[in-house]
């Protein structure tokens, strides 16, 4: 591919691809603890510490201004979970309140210090990943973008800090009280996991902005937690969305549709979600409501097998149900796989009726002699529960009613 020949535009697809890991790996840390939005209030809330690193230090550099937006990052935080357990406020309103006012705080400052100077604190909002290639640094001797060289040690230490505290973070994710029952030190394996969010929101911000860290600390780990059921998997498919969303958005941004390329990212993560919520094969909307249809067709093919063959030993006739109706099309389909012929169960169809009657049978003996229940309330249950009954609970009910009917010694 083309992207991959132009050394500007594969640059820009990695550094893409590397602060999108780096997001979704921490994101799924967030969202398992409700908290997914924190990456938006950082993003917020590092305005003052951009514009204090620069009165301090009069510099534009990253290094002054990258210390002030942590400083402010972490400050936000600590502020927030501070409300949240001293003042009893709720977690969601003590980080908007937080965020909002070092927001607000920033944007004064800004305007009494440097009105005069081109800070441009929009590229927290927006980044600079188009100009990756012309932002270098030197790295004993070589030359290498310099948001790369952020994004890259940011996922270095996210690595690191995941295989560290792997087990300790999971506990305190799932069952905080557990973590306190192990004596585990769970307020500081917290704010540990919040300066880790810290430090990879403003690494990626000059690169990528706070749509895209917002995006895809939120996006990817809420598509993983659609499709698995265990921590290690999200942790794996939020990575692998994180990455097939950089190189997709990517090269439709560039090369397809001209646009902003962590716009186009966060957009392309966006429709992932959407493919999610409609066919996750667990969750997702079209599974479950097929899942849902061929329930309902058993039941009532199920139901109309019973109940021919029923009218038949009566010497009753079966009249079909309507088309244009679930039980018409269970009836459709009997006919065509030969199962029910002029009104009456055959081969495969009739042993699936006689079998239902005799579950039918046996739950309304169990209810009658050993739940007590009246006769004649017996019979909606039965219809409802009769095609929930396997044969392991067949052969209880069989050996409940053996038992039942020997005399007692």
């Amino acid at each position: 591919m083309q992207i991959f020949l132009d050394p500007a535009m594969f640059e820009i697809l990695l550094v893409a691809c590397l602060a999108t890991v780096s997001c979704s790996m921490v994101g799924v840390h967030l969202t398992l603890r409700n908290r997914a939005m924190l990456g938006d209030a950082i993003a917020h809330g590092v305005v003052p510490g951009l514009v204090l690193g620069f009165i301090f230090t009069g510099s534009r550099d990253v290094a002054p201004m990258f210390i002030g937006a942590m400083v402010s990052a972490l400050l936000l935080s600590f502020l927030a979970e501070w409300l949240r357990d001293r003042a009893e406020v709720d977690g969601g309103a003590a980080l908007g309140v937080v965020f909002t006012t070092l927001f607000a705080l920033g944007i004064v400052l800004i305007e009494m210090f440097t009105r005069e100077v081109d800070l441009d604190a929009n590229c927290v909002l927006y980044g600079l990943i188009e100009f990756t290639h012309f932002q270098r640094i030197e790295i004993v001797g070589i030359s290498l973008p310099r948001s790369l060289v952020s994004v890259s040690a940011a996922l270095l230490i996210n690595i690191i800090a995941m295989l560290l505290c792997w087990k300790e973070w999971k506990v305190c994710a799932f069952d905080p009280a557990l973590a306190r029952s192990m004596r585990l030190p769970v307020k500081a394996l917290e704010r540990s996991l919040l300066m880790l969010v810290a430090l990879t929101a403003v690494s990626c911000f000059e690169a990528v902005g706070s749509i895209l860290v917002v995006a895809m600390i939120a996006v990817p780990a809420t598509i993983a937690g659609i499709l698995c059921n265990q921590f290690g998997y999200m942790m794996i498919v939020s990575c692998i969305v994180g990455l097939l969303s950089a190189f997709f958005g990517t090269y439709s941004a560039i090369y397809i549709i001209d646009t902003n390329v962590p716009g186009m990212i966060a957009v392309t993560a966006g429709g992932f979600l959407f493919l999610a919520v409609f066919l996750a094969p667990s969750r997702g909307i079209l599974p479950v409501a097929l899942r849902m249809i061929t329930w309902r067709l058993r039941v009532a093919k199920e139901d109309l097998l019973a109940d021919s063959l029923e009218l038949s030993k009566k010497g009753n006739q079966f009249h079909a149900p309507a088309f244009f109706s679930i039980s018409g099309l269970a009836h459709l389909q009997l006919v065509i796989f030969g199962q029910l012929r002029s009104g009456r169960p055959v081969g495969r169809g009739e042993r699936i009726a006689k079998t239902l009657l005799r579950k039918r049978s046996l739950w309304q003996r169990f209810a009658a002699d050993r739940l007590g229940l009246p006769s004649d309330h017996l019979e909606s249950p039965a219809h409802r529960i009769e095609h929930h009954l396997d044969e392991s609970l067949m052969k209880l009910l069989e050996e409940g009613d053996e038992s039942a009917d020997r005399p007692a010694l």
